[in-house]
C-alpha cells in the first residue's frame, strides 16, 4: 500500500515541531546606535537563522527645568514610529511606540513592566518602586536624569509554540532593518506626540541610543523538514498609526476602516479629543464593530471596554485607549466587502482624531531568502 503523502500543513507542523524542539534559540546583541531628537535611527539586522524578534531599548539622557507635566503614553511615544522591513521590502510591523507596546500588553495579559507614570511627579523620579531605575523611568522633577524604555518588534507570533511569521535571515544577499522616527522635542502640547507637557524646558545630553537584541532560532538543518514553510511564508506584525480625522464632531458617528486581505488578531484605536484623552472614556458613547455596515458584531461602551482591558491586563491603560481583541476567531476581511469600526462621538475639540493600530497576519506572496 502506498504511504500517504503529507498535507502542506502537516509538512508545516511537523518543520515547526523539529524547529522548536532541536533548533537552538540564540540572541545578537547588535551595536548601539545613536541619533538625536528629529531624525530616523536605522538599525541594520543580521542574517541569521530563523528570526522571531527583536528587542529595542532605549536610553535618553535628559535636564529638566521648570518641569510641567508628562503624558501617560510616555515614555514610548517617543518613539513616534517603528518599522520593521524585510528582505522583500516589505513593512511588516509599522506602528508607533505606545501603541506598539499597549497591544503586546494585551497579548502577553501583563502591562510588561508598566508603573503608573508621573506617580513621583514634581518631587521624585517616576515611575516610583522601581527597583531596577534602567530599565523603565522617565524623570519627573528637574534637574539630570535618564529616560529608559524597551520596546519588542516581534516577527513570530510565539516564538515558543507558533512560529506563523517568522523570518528566514539564513542568506548572502538583501537587507533587512528597523527604522525608529524620533520627534523634534520631547515637550509640546500634543499629549500623542510628545512625553512632557508644553512648559517643560527639557534638553537631550548627547543624543537617544537605543541598543538592539535580535532573537533567532538556528536550525539543525536548512531543509524542508527542519523549516516550516507556511509560516515562514506568512507575515505577522502591527499595522498602526493610522489616524481618521474626518467628520469627528460632537453626537454625530465616525467610522473607521479596516485593513483589507487581512486576518485581524486584535484592534487597538485611540481617541485623542483635542491635544488630550478623556478619563473614563466619557467623550464617547458607544463603539461598535460591523461588517458591510448592516451587521454588528461587537457592541461596547467605553466603560464596557475599559473593563475588560483592566482584566486583561491587571492595569488600567491611558485614557481614550480601546483594545478589542479577536485572536480565537480573527476577522477576515477578505471575507467581507467592508468592516468598520463605528465610534460614537458625544464631544469633540479642535484637531481631533482616531488613532487605529492593527495586528495582523497575511500571506507574504514574496519568495523565501536563501530558498
Amino acid at each position: 500500500m502506498a504511504q500517504e503523502q503529507m498535507t502542506p500543513q502537516q509538512q508545516n507542523a511537523m518543520a515547526r515541531y523539529n524547529l522548536l524542539t532541536t533548533g537552538i534559540s540564540m540572541t545578537k546583541r547588535l551595536q548601539p546606535v545613536i541619533g538625536q531628537l528629529g531624525s530616523q535611527l536605522r538599525i541594520p539586522l543580521q542574517r541569521m537563522g530563523v528570526m522571531t524578534g527583536v528587542m529595542l531599548q532605549f536610553s535618553i539622557p535628559v535636564t529638566i527645568a521648570d518641569f510641567d507635566s508628562l503624558s501617560l503614553l510616555a515614555p514610548f511615544n517617543i518613539a513616534q514610529n517603528v518599522t520593521y522591513t524585510d528582505f522583500a521590502g516589505v513593512n511588516r510591523t509599522r506602528t508607533n511606540g505606545f501603541q506598539l507596546w499597549a497591544a503586546q500588553s494585551f497579548k502577553q495579559g501583563d502591562a510588561l513592566g508598566s508603573i503608573g507614570m508621573g506617580a513621583g511627579a514634581g518631587t521624585s523620579n517616576a515611575p516610583v518602586m522601581n527597583y531596577d531605575t534602567n530599565i523603565l523611568s522617565i524623570p519627573g522633577k528637574d534637574g539630570a536624569g535618564e529616560i529608559y524604555f524597551s520596546l519588542y518588534v516581534p516577527m513570530a507570533y510565539d516564538p515558543s509554540s507558533d512560529l506563523t511569521g517568522a523570518v528566514l535571515t539564513q542568506t548572502n544577499v538583501g537587507e533587512h532593518y528597523i527604522t525608529i522616527d524620533l520627534p523634534a522635542s520631547l515637550s509640546g502640547a500634543d499629549k500623542y506626540k510628545f512625553p512632557y507637557g508644553p512648559a517643560t524646558n527639557v534638553t537631550v545630553n548627547g543624543g537617544v541610543t537605543v541598543e538592539a537584541f535580535q532573537h533567532y532560532i538556528q536550525p539543525q538543518a536548512m531543509n524542508a523538514s527542519f523549516l516550516p514553510l507556511i509560516d515562514l511564508s506568512t507575515i505577522y506584525g502591527f499595522e498602526g498609526g493610522y489616524q481618521t480625522t474626518a467628520n469627528i464632531a460632537a453626537n454625530q458617528s465616525t467610522f473607521v476602516n479596516f485593513p483589507n486581505n487581512r486576518a485581524i488578531l486584535s484592534t487597538l484605536i485611540q481617541y485623542q479629543n483635542g491635544n488630550g484623552f478623556t478619563p473614563n472614556g466619557t467623550d464617547l458613547s458607544g463603539i461598535t464593530l460591523l461588517a458591510n455596515s448592516n451587521t454588528n458584531f461587537r457592541e461596547y461602551t467605553p466603560r464596557m471596554l475599559r473593563e475588560i482591558q483592566r482584566n486583561l491586563v491587571n492595569s488600567d491603560m491611558p485614557d481614550g485607549t480601546y483594545y478589542i481583541g479577536s485572536r480565537r476567531q480573527p476577522i477576515l476581511t477578505q471575507l467581507y466587502a467592508n468592516v468598520q469600526a463605528k465610534m460614537d462621538i458625544l464631544s469633540a475639540a479642535a484637531n481631533s482624531k482616531l488613532i487605529a493600530q492593527y495586528e495582523v497576519q497575511y500571506a507574504s506572496g514574496a519568495p523565501l531568502p536563501g530558498i
